[in-house]
């Protein structure tokens, strides 16, 4: 197991880390199909999931924009569930969805608990590829904003993980060489790679339980960071 005694700051990403992404997602999709009176397929996330991390990875790459998201998600899952809806009322859900993302704010199990065990250890940080906006708004109405000291996304740093540009603006802000510093996150090429690529220390947090091997430390709930940290 990596030796993490010369980490002073610990960055974690926000989505599919802390925020429970997907919960919220769901619950926020079933609030706009009601309010619009559609009667979508109970499979509708199962669908979406896919597809909204190979847009967000496209994203990353800067092959498409954050607006080409929002429309080409929906437009895909419904094509794959055969649900016929207007370019109309898919840019009318992207909208609503967005707007009322923050209106549910679930953590994954243990967030807070081990965010309470580190913060009088280590500095805490985040690094996010989502919008300025609707990040902080997460992190106010779930009452996590407390525990971090520095909050750097990709609009601020003018580029998204794993671009090193995005770290190196993080790590400034923070005053904090990236030899004494650790990421933690869901996406391994955004997350993991980009992390590493740049000299910080590592641990990858396997949401969904893939359990693939790999050469760095592994988690699948967070509150295994207490046997490591």
């Amino acid at each position: 197991m990596t030796d993490f005694k010369n980490i002073t700051d610990i960055f974690f990403d926000l989505d599919h880390t802390i925020y429970d992404f997907d919960k919220n997602a769901e619950l926020t999709f079933n609030q706009v199909f009601n309010d619009l009176n559609l009667d979508v397929p109970s499979n509708f996330m199962e669908h979406f999931k896919p597809i909204n991390d190979y847009y967000w990875d496209l994203l990353a790459k800067k092959e498409i924009t954050a607006e080409y998201l929002r429309f080409a998600r929906l437009n895909d899952t419904f094509q794959q569930i055969n649900f016929q809806v207007s370019d109309e009322t898919i840019n009318e859900i992207a909208s609503r969805f967005i707007e009322n993302l923050t209106n549910y704010n679930h953590v994954f199990e243990g967030a807070y608990e081990i965010l309470d065990y580190l913060k009088d250890k280590y500095r805490l940080h985040i690094i996010t590829n989502g919008p300025d906006k609707v990040q902080e708004l997460k992190l106010k109405n779930s009452n996590l904003n407390q525990y971090f000291c520095t909050v750097t996304n990709s609009e601020l740093a003018g580029a998204k993980k794993p671009d090193a540009r995005i770290f190196k603006y993080a790590l400034n802000l923070a005053n904090v060489k990236p030899e004494h510093s650790l990421m933690i996150g869901d996406n391994l090429d955004a997350d993991i790679k980009g992390a590493l690529n740049i000299g910080m220390q590592v641990v990858w947090f396997d949401e969904y339980r893939t359990n693939q091997l790999q050469s760095f430390t592994t988690i699948n709930k967070l509150n295994e960071l207490k046997k490591i940290l």
